[in-house]
């Protein structure tokens, strides 16, 4: 029998464990299933735990690579509650001061994206006003053999706030890799203990303890390199579904944890399907990524039946709010390029 359960949503993590009973003890592994379940273990290459809509492809990737970029540094979740500013509209003197009060926020990856967006219009409006120097200079030169220097002390001090952006980055990352590296073989360590539960040979009672102690292990394991983020959990997912599929357990238990997962994920689906109307895309994105972060990392399985549909319904509803995000990309990139062209226009007549 499984543990209470708590129908919050966002509180959902999946189960505590499977409660080990007395008459779980009594039930035996079947053979039968077990040496199935050693030769599919051996045999299968765990690349995705559920069948992927390959229209919806380019949607699911988008939320995956998001989501493994702030779980590798969870300091960039907080990106996302700092406005970013139309930092082309901005002077050349007020771009300096907003990188420099950026650069003394304390996580500086948070602010990592700003601070390039006005590198960005910093170097395409001080290379603009560079030209003009230049040009003045080889209309009024008398020597043909002078050659045209300006030095700006607005560009040096530019360039020495985003030198201190550049090391506080350095010295965030060389911090964040000594941990990594160890999740990741902590994790990876839990998933081939997960793969030898499946021992027919092993106390049941037993066996369901170490599951339970696994999945524990699991959620505290931490942080892991984002390359290796999808490849990693859907290896992990994939072994919990053999456990699932393939031990004689007490199917009373196994099956009330099938439901309260599947109520679970439902729920997600019917939160999706309010996002999809949405006005506010970024923000209706960001709790998309809240949502399939919270179905893969701490909702379990589902029975077989229902695995690819309710599957195939997050993704086609993920599909939906990713193109409208991408509707809206395409607008901003069209309004920024038409601020550009009117920038050089203005650089002309002057």
């Amino acid at each position: 029998m499984l543990e209470e359960k708590n129908d919050n949503l966002q509180e959902a993590d999946g189960k505590s464990g499977i409660e080990i009973s007395d008459s779980t003890q009594s039930n035996a592994i079947e053979n039968s299933d077990s040496e199935k379940a050693e030769e599919a273990v051996e045999n299968t290459a765990a690349e995705t735990v559920e069948t992927e809509q390959p229209d919806h492809q380019n949607a699911l990737d988008a939320i995956t690579n998001s989501n493994a970029e702030e779980s590798e540094d969870e300091t960039l979740k907080e990106r996302h509650d700092i406005p970013m500013k139309d930092y082309h509209t901005f002077s050349l003197d007020a771009l300096v001061d907003e990188l420099k009060k950026l650069i003394n926020i304390d996580k500086i990856m948070s602010v990592k994206d700003h601070i390039e967006e006005i590198k960005k219009s910093f170097l395409l409006q001080y290379n603009h006003f560079l030209d003009e120097k230049r040009d003045e200079f080889n209309a009024s030169k008398e020597d043909p053999n002078e050659e045209f220097e300006y030095h700006s002390p607005l560009k040096s001090k530019f360039d020495e706030y985003y030198n201190v952006f550049r090391e506080k980055r350095n010295a965030h990352f060389k911090h964040l890799q000594t941990n990594l590296k160890s999740n990741l073989e902590n994790r990876l360590a839990i998933v081939e203990e997960l793969k030898e539960l499946i021992n027919p040979q092993e106390n049941i009672k037993d066996t369901l303890k170490h599951f339970n102690d696994l999945r524990e292990r699991w959620k505290n394991a931490g942080a892991i390199p984002k390359d290796k983020y999808n490849h990693v959990w859907n290896n992990y997912h994939f072994h919990v579904e053999n456990f699932y599929d393939y031990l004689h357990l007490d199917r009373e238990a196994r099956d009330l944890d099938f439901k309260h997962n599947l109520d679970q994920k439902q729920k997600i689906i019917a939160r999706v399907e309010e996002l999809v109307n949405e006005t506010d895309v970024n923000k209706a994105f960001r709790e998309l990524q809240d949502l399939h972060r919270l179905w893969k990392e701490d909702i379990g399985p589902v029975s077989k039946e229902h695995r690819d549909s309710i599957w195939n319904k997050f993704s086609e509803l993920t599909k939906k709010i990713h193109d409208k995000r991408e509707v809206l990309f395409e607008s901003q990139r069209a309004n920024e390029q038409q601020n550009l062209e009117a920038k050089k226009r203005n650089h002309c007549k002057n």
